[in-house]
């Protein structure tokens, strides 16, 4: 048997050792809060022994023996103690209501598309006039990225001809991200590949002369017209279809994702402290009505029987829930701890952190951590941060060490904030000047972290 079936044998036994229930936990654990709130709504909309109000009076549950279902209900439910009567711990536990309220009012959209744009401008040094034009450009470039603005119906205006118009479209396209201020996809995947410095290859060719066929995917009429073979037109293909049809929906917002956070970590009396936040969990209880049902002689055992099925689905949907909040409680408790310096100092205290170290601390699978922090946030007092944010891979320095990638987007950052505007740090410069900073990555390494915190390159840069 070869490794690949070794493997998929060993998933299928694990998948079958699952019961439903490990599996529904596992689920609500990685969850978002908005989806978890969806799945307690469907819930309680079918199981009517599952209620979000605190029941008038206490009960106990009690069952009539004689099974062994019955019985092993029974010590399920005993073994949950007083939290059947008082509700869940997901409980409120007396959140300030001015800071979750605060944290609401401050979710904002981002900047439009057409600002972003503007904001790139004000780093080109343009005349009166072109900036005029830049202007009115940048006003109609739509959503997608493209240009809806015919510049030969404009091409009357005195004040404004057309070469002109064109010079300062070429430095509109200039901006980030690549193929913005298009006229059509042509020009779009063009300057895309010019961006690139494929201006001279096959795929720059390609898209130039027979974008037509190749979206009919007439691949063989394309190879006999280029003098090429089919296996290379289909590479060409691949990397045309690596291309970003639409650039403009990179900076276009999307609707306001509301991010709630799970986690407060706050700084009390110098020690940092977790909080878990349970103001939008829902607050689960048992429907009073039918415990007295279950408990009354009278009640049918067919119904009894009912009570105790959707009574089972209730205590499952309510352990998970507190299990959630449990897990990624303590995650969140460790990672103050592994990431301590981050809080104290901010990103250049950041550590390399993976998921398998804390799942050995915590005595859990690593894939427990994962589903744990997946769409999670916590509210810290250095902002609001994705749970998945202080898990970073490693950088080398040149004395051995081990530093976070975001330590060195901090050095990188920080380096051409310092630099000559007027000439700007190359990558290459860069890589060298980091090595200075005892940071070892590469010239591709150096553009890909530059890209991240959304920094021109040193043309782009550059200040007239």
């Amino acid at each position: 048997m070869c490794m690949a079936e070794m493997g998929f044998t060993q998933e299928m036994k694990m998948q079958q050792a699952l019961s439903p229930q490990l599996y529904q936990s596992m689920e609500i654990l990685q969850m978002s809060l908005m989806d978890l709130q969806q799945l307690v709504k469907q819930e309680l909309s079918s199981n009517p022994t599952l209620e979000l109000v605190q029941p008038e009076a206490d009960a106990q549950i009690e069952v009539e023996t004689g099974t062994a279902d019955t019985e092993k209900f029974d010590a399920e439910m005993a073994a949950l103690g007083d939290d059947w009567q008082e509700g869940s711990s997901a409980a409120s536990s007396g959140d300030t209501d001015e800071k979750y309220q605060f944290m609401m009012d401050t979710l904002s959209e981002g900047p439009s598309l057409q600002e972003q744009l503007m904001d790139q401008l004000i780093m080109v040094n343009l005349n009166p006039q072109e900036q005029v034009i830049a202007e009115l450009l940048i006003g109609n470039i739509d959503d997608k990225g493209y240009l809806q603005l015919n510049l030969e119906e404009i091409m009357d205006r005195p004040n404004f001809p057309i070469d002109l118009f064109e010079q300062v479209l070429s430095v509109v396209q200039s901006f980030e991200p690549a193929g913005i201020g298009a006229r059509d996809l042509k020009e779009c995947l063009l300057l895309q590949l010019e961006r690139s410095d494929e201006q001279e290859g096959e795929a720059y060719q390609l898209v130039h002369l027979h974008l037509d066929l190749l979206g009919r995917n007439k691949l063989e009429e394309i190879a006999s017209l280029m003098g090429l073979t089919l296996d290379r037109v289909i590479e060409l293909a691949d990397r045309i279809g690596q291309l970003d049809p639409k650039p403009g929906l990179k900076l276009s917002p999307d609707e306001v994702e509301v991010v709630i956070p799970e986690i407060f970590i706050e700084k009390v009396e110098g020690t940092y402290r977790v909080r878990s936040n349970r103001k939008p969990y829902p607050k689960l209880f048992l429907n009073q009505r039918y415990l007295e049902l279950l408990k009354a002689k009278s009640t049918p055992a067919e119904t009894k029987a009912y009570i105790r099925e959707k009574l089972a689905k209730s205590r499952l949907m309510i352990q998970s829930i507190d299990q959630r909040l449990s897990m990624i409680e303590r995650i969140a408790g460790e990672l103050i701890t592994l990431q301590y310096d981050y809080f104290e100092q901010g990103v250049t205290g950041l550590k390399p952190l993976n998921m398998k170290r804390v799942a050995e601390i915590l005595e859990v699978h690593e894939t427990t951590v994962s589903r744990a922090v997946a769409g999670k946030y916590m509210q810290t007092p250095r902002g609001l941060l994705a749970m998945k944010y202080f898990f970073k891979p490693g950088v080398r320095t040149i004395s051995g060490e081990l530093v976070s990638n975001e330590h060195a987007k901090a050095i990188l950052a920080e380096l051409i904030s310092k630099e000559d505007k007027k000439k700007p740090y190359s990558d290459a410069i860069l890589v060298t000047m980091l090595s200075e900073q005892n940071i070892s990555i590469s010239r591709r390494t150096v553009a890909k972290y530059r890209d991240q915190l959304k920094i021109l390159s040193s043309h782009l840069r550059r200040e007239r």
